[in-house]
């Protein structure tokens, strides 16, 4: 076996590791926007029921406002009903006031209705609050936990680095080259076991001069198909 070998094997447990935090750091803000998607829907149905409470309550102040205008003109004609000397005209004004009265009835039934359905639409606000502050809560939580989360890989990250550094000063410089070269463009291994002629990285054959080469050490082998660097396990 080369002598950088076992050096390499080292290094390259580290490089998997630190690969492994990289991607688990660089999938956080997909972890934390799916947790706020959650939202969504809980805030779409209180969105929805404070718009239908609003119209409701629009209805409820247009009927009003219908209401005391028949009430005002109601007050009018009967101020012109005492005035008047005229008996066909008090009676016009009389039936005048009837229809009005029967029209405020009607209008009051209206707001009745309305007032029930308001009732029962603030319910409903009332229940989607109430859900979207429990999935707030489920959410805030996640977050938290995602945010401790990163916090802690990039720890582990920064003491992985620390000790790649280490390992890798003490490795021959074209080696480490190589290793470096190969360990980007495959980024899985570099470092590959040989085993009953085949490779462990690509489990293509290697020929018997690779072979040899990785049984005498005294360069590095490396794959005929995928180009890692071999080591020899009898």
């Amino acid at each position: 076996m080369h002598p950088e070998i076992p050096k390499l094997l080292q290094l390259q447990e580290r490089d998997q590791r630190i690969r492994a935090l990289q991607k688990d750091l660089k999938d956080i803000p997909k972890h934390e926007l799916a947790a706020k998607t959650k939202l969504a829907g809980d805030s779409a149905a209180v969105d929805a029921a404070t718009q239908k409470t609003r119209e409701i309550e629009v209805k409820i102040k247009g009927v009003e406002l219908d209401i005391q205008t028949r009430k005002n003109t109601i007050k009018r004609l009967g101020d012109q009903q005492f005035e008047t000397r005229k008996n066909d005209e008090f009676q016009a004004l009389g039936v005048e006031i009837k229809r009005y009265e029967n029209d405020v009835r009607a209008l009051e039934d209206h707001e009745l209705e309305h007032m029930e359905a308001l009732e029962a639409a603030k319910a409903i606000l009332k229940e989607a609050q109430g859900l979207l502050a429990a999935t707030q809560g489920r959410v805030n939580e996640e977050l938290k936990a995602l945010a401790e989360r990163a916090q802690g890989l990039k720890k582990r990250l920064s003491d992985l680095e620390a000790e790649r550094t280490t390992l890798a000063a003490p490795i021959d410089q074209p080696a480490l080259d190589l290793y470096t070269r190969i360990f980007a463009k495959k980024g899985d291994q570099a470092v590959s076991a040989l085993e009953n002629g085949i490779c462990g990285g690509c489990h293509m054959k290697v020929v018997s001069g690779t072979i040899q080469t990785a049984r005498t050490g005294e360069t590095l082998a490396q794959c005929d198909s995928c180009g890692r660097i071999l080591y020899l396990v009898d």
